[in-house]
């Protein structure tokens, strides 16, 4: 049965990039993992080099594992990416927006994006995921609306023949921060103007939790047709915990018949880091993939019905 589970950089590696991230895979496909979610510089704005996806692409490959989806960057969402050598000050990286009206750090995030879809081409990844941070006042007027989207319309409309040229398409995932109503409204505006080769929707199932409740299952409903991408953990319902799923309050067979009702193509990725679990890689995600098998017959098993 193929599973997939998310690989983060451990930093406490010294090589983290390279011998560290290979020992991770190791033991991700000793674990019983078939696939991975690709995140390293997710959210960041780092550009790999050639030399770095194909050495990376080969990495993964010598492994004996897939790669399901690639966490790309973060269209508008500022993220802590360095900090000060002498007092520590968090410094907030976001000179490369997609929805920037100064045009130079717009075109800075389209070829930031583009770089991601580059690396998930190499790596037979067929989707990078992109944050875009919502506030609930975007959709307060008209104005408030078009003042947002007008630079986001012109950098999707430059990405989506890149993405068609490359076969890799944009997962936008539903966050927190803003209402499910919000959400909503904005993959409407989404799929109304982008086809489905170009994008689609990264449904998260703790950050759903968080901005929906807990008997929601509207994204699916209405946009499941458009589902491509997984995000799978768990929480208590009130903070981003991503806990494996069955060690929070999250009702799995509400949704993995919602998810089976929908032609997502399996496995589901698990997004949850070891360090939630205070639990060294292997244990970890020997657990992980016991929590993974699970949900996968619980897909099946609604398929079947």
């Amino acid at each position: 049965m193929d599973t997939c589970i998310t690989v983060w950089p451990m930093p406490k590696h010294p090589r983290w990039y390279d011998e560290g991230m290979r020992e991770s895979l190791t033991w991700v496909r000793e674990a019983g993992f078939t696939h991975i979610n690709y995140t390293i510089d997710g959210g960041s704005s780092y550009m790999f080099s050639t030399y770095e996806i194909d050495f990376t692409a080969d990495m993964v490959r010598d492994a004996g594992l897939k790669v399901k989806t690639l966490h790309g960057s973060n269209g508008r969402n500022h993220i802590l990416e360095v900090a000060s050598r002498k007092d520590a000050t968090p410094v907030m990286e976001s000179r490369r927006d997609i929805g920037s009206v100064h045009e130079w750090q717009r075109l800075g995030g389209v070829e930031l994006l583009q770089n991601r879809i580059d690396m998930a081409a190499a790596l037979g990844a067929p989707d990078i995921v992109l944050h875009i941070d919502m506030a609930d006042e975007v959709f307060r007027t008209v104005q408030s609306e078009a003042a947002f989207f007008d630079p986001f319309w012109k950098s999707f409309d430059a990405l989506a023949p890149y993405c068609q040229d490359h076969a890799v398409k944009i997962a936008v995932e539903n966050l927190m921060g803003a209402s499910a109503e919000t959400w909503l409204t904005l993959y409407d505006r989404l799929f109304a103007r982008y086809p489905a080769d170009v994008i689609g929707l990264c449904f998260d199932t703790g950050h759903w939790r968080v901005a929906a409740g807990a008997d929601d299952m509207s994204l699916l409903e209405q946009f499941g047709h458009r589902l491509i991408s997984t995000h799978i953990h768990d929480n208590f319902g009130t903070l981003d915990d991503h806990l494996l799923p069955f060690e929070g309050c999250i009702d799995w067979v509400k949704v993995m018949h919602a998810i089976a009702a929908t032609p997502y193509e399996t496995p589901l990725n698990l997004e949850t880091p070891a360090d939630r679990h205070s639990l060294a890689e292997l244990p970890f995600y020997k657990r992980a993939q016991a929590a993974a098998v699970r949900l996968e017959q619980m897909i099946a098993d609604a398929r079947k019905d």
